[in-house]
């Protein structure tokens, strides 16, 4: 019987190399190996299932600086060490001491990566719709749209730019929600089958609310009961309007980065709120309106949506107020920031109200230092990974990137905003390249599904590796490595529960997910 159990997990995971395809690569000059995966209309890698895991066997996916891309292996636990093999790093999952689910991972519906997607064939199209939420692309699960125009727009508009139509008589969708936001949502909808969760998040009023009478730069709304009214309709008639389109909402930020709006030089639309007034709002104007409604009632309200430096000041404000309280469920967090905003602002915003959750809402590498792409650079993945295990170790339950695609300048942004995506386009060769970006994405997106449940994970001998770990509902085990070591190090997973463990070599600069089983 146990001779058979084996010929059937190796037809398993032939029949899983046989399913997937692999990188083809494309290698740029540089002092490291700067390497990408071309895709296009014909030809595009996907990522190889994880198939049958054996009793005392594990899965593992690995990317490297030296150029693998999710390589999948397969390993037999409780290996013994060679003579004269020394462990360098120690990582102890204990599944008994759980902390927060984990909701799930995604990207950005904005105008720039609609364009992309609008100027290429719709196989190209397809090609990334898979790439991202097929079932052999990364399945990310969460999707951010920004409500009416931002940076990552060719201009500023809103969906109302008539003045003092308070009664919003006026308000219609733009031909960038029609035509570069909504068919692929749509698509996106349809190849997670449903399971694509979306928020949204404005950049600005339109500008005839605001102090100053335009979207572009800082002040906030006008202090007039009119216009809080009229802004609160006009989250309801975007909620209604996509909802006409078959594209339903799980949540949404009341703005995006609201501390740019203090600054009156910004060069693209914010809006300026204080936690006072972004209490008061939510609490006077915009949560009524939404519980009021049957569409909105029930989606999830995230403040903050900015670095989380300010927490956890901002969080206390409006959720210390027993009626703004009410319409609040979460705190929206961007990266921004995060080399000089410790994480420990995260434990301490989730001690003082463990009943909201904490949710990564906006990253993108390529915005300070070198602006825009940086063709196949490994450590813009490194700080992706780095950041989701901190965030993850740290009460986030998940995190979203920025622009799905972008072109090959980081555009277009109607300010010159320029920065990375994991996938760049290229229009003029009909194909697109995944940055090393994707693939650490991948680590997580693919591998840690929504309801999973992060447990205690301790890492021993070494600074330069980090790692997390999950439960998947029947017991299966997640952990996810990242080594910024120089070095390869010979590293042993244990897991206390199982009594499983597991030897495995990390190269220098990788990445690895390892999936086990509990013990039957």
């Amino acid at each position: 019987m146990r001779e058979w159990k084996e010929v059937i997990w190796i037809l398993s995971v032939f029949v899983c190399s046989v399913l997937s395809s692999p990188c083809n690569s494309k290698i740029y000059d540089g002092a490291f190996k700067n390497l990408v995966c071309v895709c296009n209309a014909t030809s595009c890698d996907e990522i190889e299932p994880i198939g049958e895991i054996g009793e005392g066997k594990a899965v593992v996916y690995r990317s490297t600086l030296d150029g693998d891309r999710l390589k999948r292996m397969s390993m037999k636990m409780g290996q013994k060490l060679g003579k004269d093999e020394v462990v360098n790093v120690t990582i102890s999952i204990d599944a008994s001491e759980r902390f927060q689910q984990i909701f799930g991972f995604g990207g950005a519906f904005t105008d720039s990566a609609g364009e992309q997607l609008f100027a290429v064939s719709e196989k190209v199209q397809e090609q990334i719709i898979n790439s991202y939420f097929g079932e052999y692309g990364l399945e990310y699960n969460v999707g951010r749209v920004p409500i009416a125009s931002c940076d990552f727009s060719t201009h500023e508009y809103s969906y109302d730019d008539v003045g003092e139509d308070f009664e919003l008589k006026h308000f219609g969708l733009a031909e960038e929600d029609l035509k570069l936001k909504i068919p692929f949502i749509q698509k996106a909808i349809e190849k997670t089958k449903g399971k694509l969760q979306l928020f949204a998040s404005p950049w600005s009023a339109p500008g005839w609310m605001k102090t100053t009478g335009r979207m572009r730069g800082g002040g906030a709304m006008r202090n007039d009961t009119r216009v809080y009214e009229a802004y609160a309709n006009y989250f309801i008639k975007f909620f209604e309007a996509y909802s006409s389109h078959s594209i339903p909402f799980w949540g949404l930020t009341i703005q995006n980065e609201p501390s740019t709006g203090a600054d009156m030089t910004w060069r693209w639309q914010t809006m300026n709120y204080t936690a006072e007034t972004m209490r008061d709002f939510l609490k006077n104007y915009l949560g009524p309106k939404l519980k009021g409604n049957k569409l909105t009632e029930s989606l999830k309200v995230m403040i903050l949506d900015d670095g989380r430096g300010l927490l956890p000041g901002w969080a206390d404000t409006i959720f210390n107020d027993t009626e703004s309280t009410k319409y609040a469920d979460g705190i929206a967090v961007h990266w921004y920031g995060n080399l000089y905003s410790p994480a420990v602002l995260l434990d301490i915003a989730q001690r003082h109200h463990p009943d909201k959750f904490i949710f990564g809402t906006e990253a993108c590498a390529g915005y300070f230092g070198h602006h825009g792409p940086i063709m196949g650079d490994w450590f813009r993945a490194e700080s992706y990974a780095d950041d989701i295990l901190t965030d993850l170790n740290h009460h986030v339950t998940g995190w979203t990137d920025w622009n799905l695609c972008l072109d090959e300048t980081g555009g277009p942004n109607w300010a010159y905003n320029v920065v990375d995506a994991p996938i760049i386009v290229n229009r003029t060769a009909k194909e697109f390249y995944k940055q090393p970006m994707f693939y650490a994405l991948g680590h997580f997106s693919k591998f840690l599904p929504r309801g999973s449940t992060r447990v205690f994970t301790k890492v021993d001998g070494n600074l330069a590796v980090s790692a997390v770990s999950v439960v998947i509902e029947g017991g299966q085990r997640v952990t996810v490595m990242l080594s910024k070591s120089s070095n390869s190090l010979l590293t042993r997973v244990v897991d206390s529960a199982t009594g499983y463990s597991l030897v495995l070599t990390l190269p220098p600069r990788s990445i690895h997910t390892v999936i086990w089983n509990k013990r039957k």
